[in-house]
């Protein structure tokens, strides 16, 4: 009966060596795993404004149509901010920020692949069609997020992916 409880295994236990190889492969492992989830965030979180911007630009056309009033969405480096306008001649400058009045942002906002957005101004009509050039906003940053830009046109507003040169935003 001792004699099966000592030779159970076959050994009394594990040498160090075969302790340190299992420890650099877990540790291997982790390294690895903690590349990835950092890659998985970034791209999770570019992709997440993007959609948010996108929502809050269709929201602020739909709002203009209904209320019949000017609408503009301001934009700067790490936020932008809605405001509303009484009257078809009061200046960009002017207006009640509405709500809700700045969205803050993680990744910068950019024109191109040098220049950060300040203090430009998307402004939209009563019938919801954006007033003047269209635009694109690019996010700051070389993830690997599927969403990275955003088009404004005249009457729509599309998520995209940024080419390499920065110069146009694909569907």
């Amino acid at each position: 009966m001792d004699e099966c409880r000592t030779t159970f295994h076959g050994s009394r236990g594990v040498s160090l060596t075969e302790l340190l190889t299992v420890l650099a492969i877990l540790s291997t492992l982790l390294s690895v795993a903690t590349l990835g989830y950092h890659q998985w965030h970034v791209k999770y979180h570019q992709e997440a404004q993007i959609r948010t911007m996108m929502t809050d630009f269709n929201e602020l056309r739909l709002r203009a149509m209904t209320t019949k009033q000017r609408q503009s969405i301001t934009v700067n480096k790490q936020n932008y901010v809605f405001k509303s306008y009484s009257s078809d001649d009061e200046p960009l400058t002017a207006g009640t920020v509405t709500l809700p009045p700045t969205r803050k942002v993680s990744y910068a906002l950019m024109t191109n692949s040098t220049s950060f957005y300040n203090g430009q101004s998307f402004e939209i009509d009563q019938r919801g069609m954006l007033v003047g050039a269209s635009g694109t906003i690019y996010l700051d940053g070389n993830g690997s997020a599927s969403l990275d830009c955003l088009k404004i046109q005249t009457v729509r507003t599309n998520p995209g992916k940024k080419d390499a040169l920065w110069s146009s935003c694909h569907d």
